[in-house]
């Protein structure tokens, strides 16, 4: 119903403006199509909805009282609502998104499901998680000139990472390498890397620990002058390894022993 205005004529007493009655009926259409517009029928307001003093829409529901309010603003805005029916999300409680694209998003500490798939819907990355876990991987990126990282980091001090092929395929890799540390005064083999350098310019001598996992290699390599003993805690093909400037071995640990996999020019003992 477009909105009826009441004549008052053109002026006072003119006799020429809407009766008592006509004007009546035009406030009483007037106030049966406010009562219909905000939820109600002609007679009743609904007694769940209210417009407050501070231009908030309160609805009664339940056992509680929704607030629709806006913040005090510095300008103009609007909100769209989509052409589709749903749950409008807010930003604190739990809620679920339903095919919803996210462009450039910046999300802390996400819990994902199962796995995160590729464009085509596929299965691109799965997860499996443990119960408790409290080790789990590292990445970090790097600037121009370093290198990036994959590492086992956690709460346990020592703890393997494992890369596993399926079945019986293979890691492959484009090129390998192995971490190195430099000895150049008597003591003991680092037991971070695989590769250990001797480099002495007198007699060397280096002693090796035990092994942590089965198949670790070491490896020792000598470019100095003088000779490099190598002595395992245990060793299953002699006591001691020498190695004069220019000499290698490379040893592999059982869970038991060191053995000699490979050398060149070394001396057993």
């Amino acid at each position: 119903m477009a909105r009826q205005n009441l004549s008052i004529g053109s002026v006072a007493n003119d006799k020429s403006g809407d009766t008592l009655r006509q004007a009546g009926d035009k406030i009483n259409d007037t106030f049966v199509e406010l009562y219909k517009f905000l939820g109600g029928d002609s007679d009743v307001l609904p007694p769940s909805f209210n417009l407050d003093s501070g231009g908030n829409i309160t609805i009664e529901k339940g056992a509680g009282i929704a607030t629709l309010s806006a913040v005090n603003l510095t300008a103009d805005r609007t909100a769209f609502l989509p052409d589709l029916s749903g749950n409008i999300i807010l930003d604190s409680g739990e809620q679920t998104l339903s095919s919803k694209t996210l462009i450039s998003p910046t999300i802390n500490n996400p819990i994902i499901g199962t796995g995160i798939n590729d464009s085509d819907g596929e299965l691109l990355i799965a997860f499996t998680p443990a119960s408790s876990a409290v080790n789990y991987i590292t990445l970090t990126n790097a600037g121009a000139g370093n290198d990036v990282n994959i590492s086992a980091t956690g709460g346990d001090t020592d703890f393997n990472l494992v890369v596993a092929a399926a079945g019986t395929g293979s890691v492959e890799l484009s090129k390998g390498a192995f971490s190195a540390a430099e000895i150049s005064s008597n003591g003991t083999a680092s037991a971070l890397a695989s590769y250990i350098i001797c480099n002495k310019a007198t007699a060397l001598t280096v002693s090796l620990a035990n092994g942590t996992t089965v198949g670790e290699y070491k490896i020792f390599t000598n470019k100095g002058a003088g000779n490099a003993v190598i002595t395992p805690s245990n060793f299953a093909q002699g006591t001691n390894i020498t190695l004069a400037q220019g000499d290698a071995v490379t040893l592999i640990w059982d869970g038991s022993n060191w053995y000699i996999t490979g050398h060149y020019g070394a001396a057993i003992a």
